[in-house]
């Protein structure tokens, strides 16, 4: 065959509707090929109903702070003990008998701090009207002395002082309506947290039985021992913290004159367990008391300026020392929380606010799934 017919090329074939027929063999591919299932939108009405819930349980917190926050305190006391039952425990005690050894402690300790601290304050609250009295009076004339002041002072304060004096009985029969509500929720905390106690690790171990995996058992008993013991971490060194911070104003108080100074030292300890509103609160009582009880306004402002120097050393040097950055909480979230829990239960609920974000942290910190709510409540 000559060279120019082999390098000849093939002519081409046009292409007939018939060679695009599918073949059998595609066509049981297509059929047997699982159907796409059609991407659906999102559903107009699940906003209203994840807000209706999230309506529903604000309102059933609400509703039932007489019941749930016993529950909480019995719990959180429970957590903070448990570490202490634990030790008991290692020389022979058996865990009911420690759980009660603890908790006659934590009783005798609120007897005695009702002996010596509350009951000599109410004969001081009998004083409150006339002292506040007093400072309405003073009030009065130093708001006289301006341009303006006559207009916004009355000429005479007898009126004034006398609903002083009112409100000051109204205030006081508040704080025994108070302590009977507050009496009741601790009895029923204690309780609680004694069942608790003794129990040692019965509700982890129900836990650990009912979940289906051994990565779940685990996982459940790391993220148990962990909120256990950071909670109780972080009481002891807020305790000692407000230890300090107690006895330092005891001393303050005792040199600037007021009466009663382990009481003040007491109440700022107490009230130091609430974040910011706390030292807050603590600030108006102390200056409202070196008013009263102080030779002059100037005393009073000087007793002031040395409880915020006291408070700052608290918060910038002391507290990251002992509480440490693992335990440090994003103070807008810490605030949001305290007005949030302390609208819906009052002061208890602000107690209540800091514990919660720490057991929420660490839960969140040992969950996968979990890692931007805790990148969200760290600092």
């Amino acid at each position: 065959m000559p060279v120019a017919e082999q390098a000849k090329p093939a002519s081409v074939q046009p292409i007939k509707p018939a060679d695009l027929a599918p073949t059998p063999a595609a066509v049981a591919i297509v059929i047997e090929s699982p159907p796409i299932a059609p991407v659906r939108g999102r559903s107009r009405g699940t906003l209203p109903v994840v807000g209706m819930f999230a309506l529903t349980v604000v309102v059933a917190i609400y509703l039932g702070r007489a019941i749930l926050m016993p529950i909480l305190f019995g719990m959180i006391m429970a957590v903070v003990l448990a570490p202490v039952v634990e030790r008991l425990s290692r020389f022979r005690i058996p865990e009911p008998l420690g759980a009660a050894l603890v908790m006659l402690t934590m009783f005798g300790t609120l007897v005695l701090a009702v002996d010596l601290l509350v009951l000599p304050a109410w004969d001081m609250l009998a004083e409150l009207p006339a002292q506040v009295q007093a400072l309405f009076a003073q009030l009065l004339e130093w708001l006289r002395g301006f341009r303006f002041g006559k207009w916004l002072a009355p000429h005479d304060g007898s009126d004034l002082t006398k609903q002083a004096a009112a409100q000051g009985i109204t205030i006081t029969g508040a704080l025994l309506k108070m302590a009977e509500s507050f009496i009741v929720s601790a009895v029923s905390a204690c309780l609680l947290a004694y069942f608790l106690l003794s129990s040692g690790d019965l509700f982890l171990t129900k836990l650990v039985r009912v979940l289906p995996s051994v990565r779940d058992k685990v996982r459940a008993v790391t993220v148990v021992r962990t909120v256990q013991r950071e909670v109780a971490t972080y009481f002891a060194s807020v305790s000692m913290i407000n230890i300090g911070l107690g006895l330092g104003v005891t001393l303050l108080t005792w040199a600037f004159g007021l009466p009663m100074p382990w009481f003040w030292g007491a109440l700022v300890a107490l009230l130091n367990f609430v974040p910011y509103v706390g030292a807050g609160v603590s600030a108006l009582l102390l200056l409202l008391a070196g008013m009263a009880f102080t030779a002059s306004t100037g005393q009073a402002f000087l007793l002031l300026t040395c409880f915020v120097g006291l408070t700052f050393v608290e918060g910038q040097l002391i507290n990251p020392v002992l509480v440490g950055k693992r335990l440090a909480l994003n103070p807008t979230v810490v605030f949001v929380a305290l007005l949030f829990w302390g609208w819906m239960w009052g002061p208890g609920g602000m107690l209540l606010a800091v514990p919660l974000l720490i057991i929420i942290k660490k839960f969140a910190d040992q969950m996968p799934g979990w890692e931007a709510v805790a990148e969200f409540l760290a600092r």
